[in-house]
């Protein structure tokens, strides 16, 4: 790529959603940001370079997993996680009528946030009918010509649509967050190492067999070789009831002597394995 030619990167739309202040928190003012209608769109931009970088949710910490995220990193075989940004989350009630919570008749929103703010909407708003949307963003777009609607969504929202404020800070727990990846095309990224960072890596295995203490010896490879994990999440494999594939998160660089080792003897036990990318841990830019 030339050095006067502006990187792109892809991002779960429209202006306002969670998922562009990730890549912005990410990028600074390094790239062009690109809105995207789904999480799909967004692997799918990237897998054909349209966009030379994606961001996408994997997890809350209210939550969990996103599951499309997941199935979608399972599938595509030329998509590689280069990044990771953790992004703190603070919902806002909105919209563009001044009402009353007791008021509100129908609530828009994305299924993730509205789960995150299931207390609130039970013990505040006088059960009003929810409709989940592609994005808290879409969920502000929506509401405009819907009389006694509002919108779950971001602080930064407020002025890109001019909707008013009607609660803040309304999601369950105070110290929610959201943990992003950041993707690109396998073909496309060169691999990176710096020795002041710290790594982490990401794979997916399924077991060759599924038998008593199967995920144990799997897991006890880490152990042997002292590689802490940091997540691990299971998801059917959608071939068989009972099958499932783990999705694995650890600390360390994909070309350490034990993390090789590790990885290899995890290998041998697996019907699929995936290294779906190692990247720099996300800490917060001073």
């Amino acid at each position: 790529m030339k050095k006067d030619q502006t990187l792109k990167c892809g991002y779960l739309g429209p202006k306002g959603t969670f998922s562009e202040i990730a890549a912005m928190k990410y990028f600074s003012e390094n790239v062009s940001l690109i809105p995207l209608q789904s999480i799909s769109d967004v692997f799918e931009m990237v897998q054909s370079k349209e966009v030379d970088f994606g961001v996408v949710p994997i997890e809350n910490s209210v939550e969990g997993s996103v599951n499309i995220t997941m199935d979608l990193l399972f599938e595509k075989s030329d998509i590689q996680v280069v990044g990771e940004c953790v992004v703190p989350i603070k919902h806002y009630l909105l919209s563009y009528e001044s009402l009353e919570l007791a008021e509100i008749k129908k609530l828009f929103s994305h299924q993730q946030a509205i789960g995150q703010c299931g207390k609130f909407i039970k013990n505040r708003l006088n059960n009003p009918e929810v409709i989940f949307t592609a994005s808290t963003a879409n969920a502000c777009e929506m509401i405009k010509n819907v009389p006694k609607s509002a919108a779950i969504g971001s602080e930064n929202i407020v002025n890109i649509y001019n909707l008013k404020v009607l609660a803040k800070d309304i999601q369950d727990s105070k110290s929610n967050s959201t943990r992003f990846f950041v993707i690109a095309n396998s073909d496309s990224f060169t691999k990176f190492e710096d020795p002041e960072q710290n790594y982490k890596t990401s794979i997916i295995c399924s077991p060759k067999h599924n038998k008593p203490g199967v995920l144990y010896n799997m897991l006890k490879t880490f152990k042997e070789k002292n590689i802490n994990l940091t997540r691990i999440e299971s998801r059917p494999t959608k071939k068989q009831l009972g099958e499932y594939s783990f999705y694995i998160d650890f600390e360390g660089y994909i070309e350490d002597k034990d993390v090789i080792t590790a990885l290899d003897k995890l290998e041998k036990m697996s019907s699929f394995f995936k290294i779906l990318g190692c990247y720099p841990k996300w800490k917060e830019r001073e």
